[in-house]
């Protein structure tokens, strides 16, 4: 394959876009979606369901661990964060074990890290141990996030592709709103974080046992010689006795794939750098996970039930269910992207939602900014706590960790003091204190402005991202491909996990959603010159897409 040295304009990447004749599967008739399919994808989809659950749970459970083991700040980033590190070397694995092991095995083997990292967290009696199994979950939730949507893809007739390799989007969302509910449930039960982190191993086991009795990848079956596996899986996908052009195009991929990856893997790099179509492709799939983690999702997702106490909702349990309302409305649109998915053009519908997406962010920084100014006034004169800024209210002045708020009424003035001995408030008549979070009458906005960012973000590139991620690379290359783009989004999930709490310190929390924004207009740019429509492609003639 050699270099092609040409640029393209805008226009000739827009026309490319949008013709999409010559790349159909030729098929004139829309193949029986069969119940062995359904069985395969619904059996795999349970690693984007622990997904969801296992970042999703941290939520609430969070709330619950600072109490009992008294975490930091930076603390809490790290439980958040150090299972977003290892799902991004998880992803690194997937590539290699997926590719020299198969599809299978690694789903497996991610079902084994879920089990495992559940009971160390269940059984966790220090914050090592904590780390320890948030660590091992990360591992799982990395490997199956590169591993299952492949896998899904090859097994799956090319018109149905679509919308259930979607299927293991929308499953990593109803996760994360079961994560909501069952967080909600054990808020209020001692050490119910315990079963919130734990309960995971039972879809864990049941993923596991599954798989042990479902077959590989056809793909790979060819790959590796197996060629009566690879028949009997084909005729089991197709519902059709007469599967030879399916084995011819397989075999036509894989001996492309087998000329540049058998003389080892800087020989496949070489090939990459000389192939135009691949390199965009690798870069737009890159883009498309890097921003999604960018648009900052995973601040809601991760820290939804901080965020509502932010706002000025205080009681713990109160949060915790509040935080199921976000949870749910990103598996409701999940399954509204999933329904429309081969119905309305990829591209179409990743830049209309993107815009959704940019207004929403703007909208969660303008609730916070309108909390900010309505939390109770500060008496200067009669406050006895220094600092070297200037406190005007309650929510400026609970921002110092030295400083306690005291008023005899929410929503009235107050004294900004240092707290007593007795960690109350001096005068008698000042019962109402506060060293967290202050009270506002604009509380509700969070929620509503959460819930118009979640539905853009899950009918759009929330979902999007894995879906073109699984159709943009030709089959030679598409295992080193996918892992890249896959740690290209834990690696920014990282970023944002692990600095959300210090950002919304140092830019205010109206602030940081409005960075998020901005860095999210910049991606709607990239898409909107650069991204190609793959609605209906077959996954042998995608490199098509990008010449």
């Amino acid at each position: 394959m050699e270099p092609d040295n040409q640029g393209s304009d805008a226009s000739s990447v827009n026309d490319s876009l949008t013709d999409e004749a010559p790349l159909l599967n030729p098929s004139s008739s829309k193949p029986k979606l069969t119940q062995f399919v359904v069985l395969l994808c619904g059996v795999s989809t349970i690693g984007g369901f622990l997904f969801g659950y296992d970042t999703g749970v941290v939520s609430g459970a969070l709330i619950k661990l600072k109490d009992d083991f008294h975490l930091s700040d930076r603390q809490q980033e790290w439980i958040v964060g150090i299972a977003v590190a290892a799902a991004a070397v998880g992803a690194a694995l997937g590539g290699f074990t997926s590719s020299r092991f198969g599809r299978k095995p690694s789903i497996i083997v991610s079902s084994i890290f879920f089990t495992l990292g559940s009971v160390l967290l269940f059984t966790a009696k220090s914050f090592i141990m904590l780390i320890l199994g948030r660590t091992v979950l990360g591992l799982g939730v990395g490997l199956a996030s590169m591993v299952v949507p492949p896998y899904i893809a090859e097994s799956s007739p090319a018109a149905y592709r679509g919308k259930l390799v979607t299927a293991f989007g929308a499953s990593i969302c109803s996760g994360q709103a079961i994560a909501s509910l069952v967080d909600g449930a054990f808020s209020t039960v001692h050490e119910g974080w315990r079963w919130m982190l734990g309960i995971a191993t039972v879809p864990s086991v049941i993923m596991g046992v599954g798989m042990l009795l479902l077959p590989e990848s056809a793909r790979l079956l060819v790959q590796k010689g197996k060629l009566k596996e690879a028949e009997a899986t084909l005729i089991k996908i197709t519902g059709q006795n007469d599967i030879t052009a399916e084995l011819r195009e397989i075999s036509e991929t894989l001996n492309k794939e087998t000329e540049y990856s058998s003389n080892g893997f800087l020989h496949m790099v070489r090939q990459i750098y000389r192939s135009v179509p691949v390199k965009r492709a690798i870069a737009i799939g890159c883009a498309l996970q890097a921003f999604q983690q960018l648009a900052g999702i995973n601040t809601v997702m991760y820290y939804s039930t901080t965020m509502i106490q932010m706002a000025g909702i205080s009681d713990d349990s109160l949060a915790i269910w509040l935080s199921c309302i976000p949870s749910f409305v990103n598996a409701v649109f999940a399954l509204v992207s999933m329904a429309i998915i081969e119905k309305v053009p990829r591209r179409k519908l990743l830049l209309s939602t993107l815009i959704g997406t940019i207004v929403g962010l703007m909208l969660l920084g303008g609730a916070y900014y309108s909390i900010s100014r309505s939390t109770a006034p500060v008496n200067q004169a009669n406050s006895t706590c220094p600092t070297d800024d200037v406190i005007t209210s309650c929510g400026s002045c609970v921002a110092h960790p030295d400083c306690v708020f005291c008023s005899t009424d929410r929503s009235t003035e107050g004294r900004c003091i240092k707290p007593t001995i007795t960690d109350n408030c001096t005068e008698p008549d000042m019962k109402y204190r506060v060293s967290e979070v202050c009270y506002s009458p604009y509380s509700w906005t969070i929620i509503a402005t959460m819930v118009f960012y979640i539905a853009m973000f899950a009918t759009g590139i929330g979902t999007l991202a894995w879906t073109i991620n699984s159709e943009i690379y030709p089959m030679w290359v598409r295992g080193y491909a996918l892992s890249l783009s896959t740690m290209t989004n834990w690696m920014f999930n990282l970023l944002i996990a692990f600095t959300f709490l210090d950002l919304t310190n140092i830019l205010t929390k109206y602030g940081a959603f409005w960075l998020y924004a901005g860095i999210t207009i910049v991606g709607w740019v990239l898409f909107y010159f650069r991204l190609p429509e793959t609605r209906g492609v077959s996954l042998e003639r995608v490199e098509q897409l990008f010449s």
